[in-house]
C-alpha cells in the first residue's frame, strides 16, 4: 500500500500536511456517519485504510511494521492486567492506545464491564464484534454483555416493586 496515496498527497508532504489530510478523509469516512448496514461496512473498511497509511506517512514502512508488533505486545499487556484484575491500569494503557482495532475494543469493553460500566461496555464490545464478524471471542462477550444488561434491568425491577 502506498500512504501517501491513500492519503492523496505528495511524497514531500510535512508532518502537518500528513495530518491534515488524515483529519479531512477520517472526518469524510468515519464509519459512525454512515447508518449501520453495507454502508458503513465499508466505511470501516475504508477507514483502517487511511488509520493504516496515515501510519505509514508518518513512521515510514520499518517503523510502521514495529509499530503494529509493539501495539500487539501492548494488547497483551493489557489483557495481562485484566486477567489480574487491574481493570483501571488497564483503562489507562487502553487509553494511550492511537488505533482502535477491534481488539482493542473488545479488551475497553472488558475494562468496563468488570468496572460493571455495561451500557458502555456494549458500545465497545459491538464495535469490536462489528469490526471482526467472524470473531467468536467478540461475539460471545457482546452476548454476554447482553445478558448481564437484561439481568440487571430485571433485577432494578423486581427491587422498586418490592
Amino acid at each position: 500500500m502506498n500512504g501517501y496515496e491513500v492519503l492523496n498527497i505528495p511524497k514531500t508532504a510535512t508532518r502537518d500536511e500528513i495530518r491534515t489530510a488524515y483529519r479531512d478523509l477520517a472526518r469524510r469516512w468515519h464509519p459512525d456517519r454512515f447508518m449501520p448496514g453495507p454502508e458503513r461496512d465499508w466505511a470501516n473498511e475504508r477507514m483502517a485504510t487511511i488509520n493504516a497509511a496515515y501510519r505509514l506517512c508518518l513512521n515510514g514502512l520499518t517503523d510502521a511494521r514495529l509499530a503494529v508488533d509493539n501495539e500487539g505486545e501492548a494488547l497483551r499487556r493489557v489483557q495481562a492486567l485484566i486477567d489480574s484484575g487491574e481493570y483501571q491500569s488497564a483503562r489507562r494503557l487502553l487509553m494511550g492506545f492511537d488505533t482502535r482495532c477491534a481488539e482493542w475494543n473488545y479488551l475497553f469493553g472488558a475494562v468496563l464491564m468488570n468496572l460493571c460500566e455495561t451500557e458502555k461496555a456494549l458500545i465497545y464490545l459491538s464495535v469490536a464484534a462489528h469490526q471482526a464478524p467472524k470473531c467468536a471471542k467478540y461475539a460471545r462477550a457482546l452476548e454476554e454483555a447482553q445478558r448481564t444488561r437484561a439481568t440487571r434491568k430485571l433485577s432494578a425491577l423486581f427491587a422498586r416493586h418490592r
